[in-house]
C-alpha cells in the first residue's frame, strides 16, 4: 500500500494536472484571498511536510485553494490520491460468430 502523501505533494500534483506555474498559482490565490502570495511561498508549501512551518501559513488558505482548484477542501487537508474507487467489472463476451469487432 503507498503511504499517504503529503498536502505538499496533492498541491504539486494538482497544479501540474492543470499545467500552472507555481507564478500562477500565487497569482491566482492572491486574486482569491485579497492577500499577496508570491511564487516562492508557493513552491515552499509544494514541498513542505504536513508538519513543517511553511504547512501552517498555508493552512488558512486551504478553502480558498481547493475553491481553485475545484475540489473539496477536505480531500486536500486529508486525502490521497492513491485512494482507488471500487467498480464493478463488466465481462465483454463474444459477439455470436467470434468477434469483438465492429461490424462494417
Amino acid at each position: 500500500m503507498a503511504s499517504k502523501q503529503s498536502i505538499g505533494e496533492r498541491l504539486h500534483l494538482l497544479r501540474l494536472d492543470l499545467g500552472w506555474s507555481a507564478a500562477e498559482c500565487a497569482y491566482r490565490l492572491t486574486l482569491n484571498s485579497n492577500d499577496l502570495i508570491i511564487p516562492e511561498a508557493w513552491s515552499a508549501w509544494e514541498r513542505a511536510a504536513n508538519n513543517d512551518p511553511e504547512m501552517k501559513t498555508f493552512l488558512p488558505y486551504a478553502r480558498r485553494v481547493g475553491q481553485m482548484f475545484g475540489i473539496d477542501e477536505e480531500w486536500l487537508l486529508h486525502g490521497s490520491t492513491d485512494i482507488r474507487p471500487s467498480a464493478d467489472v463488466i465481462e465483454l463476451t463474444p459477439k455470436p460468430g467470434g468477434s469483438h469487432d465492429q461490424e462494417e
